[in-house]
């Protein structure tokens, strides 16, 4: 697979006061869809209007026909970049010679998940759902389940997926959170009618923290469910031992360790987050960059916690579960990873430590504060307060990073041709479809955009 497009970017999109077409198409789109799109990370308030026509590579255009570099890459499933040739081709022929939805049990499923064990080799069993949000409700009643408790621990700042299970508030003020390092769950919305029920949060990275809610709570807890880096309050990774800390905690106190690996499967390593760290969690969530742009979600652990859903004791179903076309993209995407790991990896995250690497110039050439912290092709930019050295949890994005700054600085950017969250919340994904051509060109927009926007 190739790694590149290098097409250079047109002209940035135009100022002048006139609607744009995205403009236009979002207010027809209200008119039907509840906000203009069917999910608001999408249409926030506070983003630049921009509707998206098509994608290639690196690249995405809107219906204005303006070009964008993608540092988003749909949230991070697009590991390959948009429209990779053999997921496209695989897909193809599973449409136009097998059907797409059979209702039977198929042998590409089966095909899939024996690939996804060689780099998941804790997933001794998995079942297929249809996103992240569906397998970690699943991978949570799988815990309660198994080990016959019902407290459950989440960690400050993490997502799991907007299930009545598992919805915190996850950017929670400040304010709202307990001194004491861990407590009751914040529901995420309205509507829950009292759910989640029996869950902890804790302050993440903090072990001091854990180990006083298993104090309190230990017998009671069925298991930790976390990002193993967290990827929804910018890129945090793990304190040196803490995942090894938090593996331990949880096997003195005969409570499971999920890993949320949505963001990170698949992308920081083959082998997700776990290899990386070289942490063996009991039930592990994968999502996101296994479709590579298809709507899939898979949960799995050993074959003894599995077997609650293979004896009928715990219910797992979905129509759509293990759908064929999903199933054609997912192999697609496995058997190039399965086949390039050992340089589509080197790669990627040559290329974000180049991008790091130029952020850090530029924001420190302009005196403005800042910090970048990237885990392999993952990567948070955060336009700080000054006042810390490193972001080492979500307190400390909510307490000393200047969002209003952050989303000028991202306005100016996205005008220019470049296109990232404007909420330093969400990372910046990086691509095998990448080049180093096109981190020249973001660097030299970025320093461009600082100097108008961060300086002032």
């Amino acid at each position: 697979m190739s790694y590149a497009i290098s097409d250079s970017l047109s002209h940035p999109p135009s100022t002048n006061e006139s609607p744009s077409r995205s403009e236009i198409a979002l207010a027809n789109a209200r008119q039907s869809i509840a906000g203009g799109d069917s999910s608001s990370m999408r249409v926030l308030s506070y983003h630049l209007p921009l509707v998206a026509e098509r994608g290639e590579g690196a690249r995405v255009w809107d219906v204005d026909g303006k070009e964008y570099l993608d540092l988003n890459m749909a949230y991070g499933p697009l590991l390959f970049g948009h429209c990779p040739q053999r997921v496209i081709d695989s897909v193809v022929k599973q449409i136009s010679t097998s059907g797409s939805q059979l209702g039977f049990p198929t042998e590409i499923s089966a095909r899939v998940a024996s690939k996804i064990k060689q780099l998941y080799p804790g997933m001794e069993l998995m079942r297929f759902a249809n996103s992240g949000t569906e397998s970690c409700a699943a991978a949570v009643r799988l815990a309660r389940a198994y080990t016959g408790k019902n407290v459950l621990v989440m960690f400050e700042g993490h997502y799991h997926g907007w299930s009545d299970a598992v919805f915190n508030k996850y950017h929670a003020p400040l304010d709202a959170l307990p001194e004491k390092g861990y407590g009751p769950i914040i529901p995420g919305t309205l509507g829950l009618a009292g759910a989640p029920n029996d869950v902890v949060v804790v302050r993440w990275n903090d072990i001091d923290a854990l180990e006083a809610c298993f104090r309190e709570y230990g017998d009671r807890i069925a298991a930790c469910i976390m990002e193993p880096v967290m990827g929804n309050s910018g890129v945090i990774p793990p304190a040196d031992g803490y995942l090894q800390g938090v593996r331990e905690m949880t096997l003195n106190h005969d409570s499971l360790l999920i890993f949320d690996e949505v963001i990170t499967g698949f992308r920081v390593a083959a082998g997700g987050a776990q290899s990386r760290y070289m942490v063996q969690p009991d039930i592990t969530v994968i999502s996101k960059a296994l479709g590579s742009g298809y709507p899939v979600g898979a949960f799995g652990a050993s074959h003894e916690m599995m077997s609650m859903i293979t004896e009928q004791k715990l219910f797992h179903g979905g129509v759509f579960s293990g759908n064929a076309v999903v199933m054609a993209a997912a192999e697609a995407a496995m058997d190039t990873i399965l086949e390039s790991r050992e340089t589509m990896y080197p790669y990627m995250e040559g290329l974000a430590t180049k991008l790091a690497d130029g952020l850090r110039e530029i924001f420190g050439r302009l005196k403005i504060p800042h910090l970048v912290q990237n885990v392999g092709p993952l990567l948070g930019l955060f336009l700080t307060d000054g006042k810390i050295e490193k972001v080492n949890e979500y307190r400390d994005v909510r307490k000393h990073c200047q969002f209003d700054k952050y989303i000028h600085f991202q306005h100016h950017m996205q005008n220019s041709g470049v296109y990232f969250h404007p909420n330093q919340f969400e990372p910046m994904f990086l691509s095998t479809a990448h080049t180093a051509d096109d981190i020249d060109m973001a660097l030299e927009r970025f320093a461009d955009a600082a100097a108008k926007t961060c300086c002032k």
